[in-house]
């Protein structure tokens, strides 16, 4: 079996130097752990699939079940004393299957279960494929992947390589085409996707800023539109950095009238706070942050990061919310297998304080 290549992240600032850098005087509101932990614990702890992952994305199906794709994903067992061996593989993206009744069945990735290899690849690219978001179109699932290529030996020597979309056929979920987006490597797009309207909003990020891009219902194969600040171009070099401070991966969802932007902050590096944006439409303009949750994971080892709201799994007057946890040490991960799993925290909305009040 082969060793697991360490997982890539971007760089991190230290928790006390966030910390201090916020300016947070005022404590979010209060929160309630939920059954999601319980439930994706479980199946990790079980073994012989899913083991931990990040990024957290679940799409509904037609059919009632759920797809949860996940980027870089451990696979193979755990001990008991929640450990996993050295050698345990890595597959950069895996889709896990919830059934109707709300358990966890299958993952799906390429190769086999003794040398797993990733869901979405291109074979001899060099590249690799990080899950940005998904959606149903017709009979197929459409999900935007973020290649990337590495360029050294060290955890954070990688580059991104642009955009491409992966199409799975319904029920199998089988993968049955891989087309490149012509779009340059700048921007990581497809961290959000929302249907509104009669379009499909594409929402990308650029070094913690937040850009735009649309298509009509049902259209993400292209070609796409670029928000400019004013208008919709069909250049994406006319498109404009409309918030600053998002994550590589964040959500927005529609609830009422409003367009709900969730991510951590960014703005002083990773930071422990996950942030809300509303605004009256989808291309913004994004209003103050409010303070939805203070992850008590970070700390001068661990960093949260990937906020990602699930709506179809909130209570009224509440948001489903998962963020990812992750080591600055490989070897935490494999000493514990619970660090490198989703949180999901169910959060009051809408909050009762603007970001700093």
């Amino acid at each position: 079996m082969r060793r697991p290549s360490r997982i890539l992240f971007v760089a991190a600032l230290l928790f006390s130097a966030v910390v201090a850098s916020s300016g947070i005087a005022s404590a979010p509101p209060p929160v309630t752990p939920v059954g999601p932990n319980e439930l994706w614990n479980a199946y990790g702890d079980q073994g012989g699939h899913w083991t931990g992952g990040d990024r957290t994305v679940s799409v509904p199906l037609p059919d009632g079940r759920t797809a949860w794709l996940f980027s870089d994903t451990f696979l193979g067992r755990v001990n008991p004393d929640h450990s996993r061996p050295p050698d345990s593989p890595i597959a950069r993206n895996t889709l896990v299957v919830q059934r109707p009744d709300g358990t966890l069945g299958e993952t799906l990735h390429g190769g086999t279960a003794e040398d797993p290899e990733p869901l979405i690849a291109l074979p001899d690219s060099g590249e690799y494929y990080w899950v940005g978001d998904g959606v149903v179109e017709g009979d197929v699932l459409r999900v935007l992947y973020n290649r990337y290529k590495t360029t050294g030996s060290g955890g954070l020597d990688f580059r991104s390589t642009g955009t491409s979309l992966a199409t799975f056929r319904l029920p199998a979920l089988t993968p049955s085409e891989l087309l490149v987006i012509p779009v340059g490597d700048k921007v990581a797009w497809g961290s959000e996707l929302l249907e509104d309207g009669g379009y499909t909003y594409i929402y990308g990020a650029e070094e913690g800023h937040l850009r735009l891009a649309r298509v009509p219902a049902g259209g993400l194969r292209g070609p796409w539109q670029f928000w400019t600040g004013f208008g919709w171009s069909s250049h994406e070099e006319d498109s404009a950095r409309m918030l600053s401070g998002v994550g590589t991966a964040f959500s927005v969802t529609r609830i009422g009238g409003e367009y709900v932007l969730i991510t951590m902050d960014t703005s002083p590096g990773f930071s422990p706070l996950m942030l809300a944006y509303t605004a009256g439409s989808p291309t913004g303009p994004f209003g103050a942050p409010r303070i939805l949750f203070r992850a008590p994971e970070a700390s001068d080892r661990r960093i949260v990061y990937d906020a990602t709201a699930h709506p179809q799994l909130s209570s009224p007057g509440k948001l489903m919310v998962s963020y990812n946890v992750n080591s600055l040490d490989h070897a935490d991960n494999i000493a514990d297998a619970r660090i490198y799993r989703p949180r999901f925290v169910e959060v009051v909305w809408p909050p009762a304080l603007p970001f700093g009040e």
